[in-house]
């Protein structure tokens, strides 16, 4: 595993302490979960937006409702 430095403002840092403190788990743990989740996050974003870019059909939610016979 790669270790990485960085700089983080006191108001962060104190959060991690604190969960740290009720998860009983180290700092490193909740900086690798947030990270994991914020590039899940951008590349879901990015595949979404690639999709709005290629032509084809979209629904409205209304649309999908009566498609799914949800109304």
């Amino acid at each position: 595993m790669t270790e990485l430095k960085i700089k983080i403002p006191p108001k962060i840092e104190n959060q991690l302490i604190y969960l740290e403190a009720i998860s009983k788990r180290p700092k490193d743990f909740h900086v690798q979960e947030a990270l994991t989740r914020y590039l899940e996050d951008i590349e879901d974003l990015r595949i979404a937006l690639e999709r709005l870019e290629k032509e084809g059909k979209t629904y409205t939610s209304e649309e999908v409702r009566k498609i799914l016979n949800l109304e």
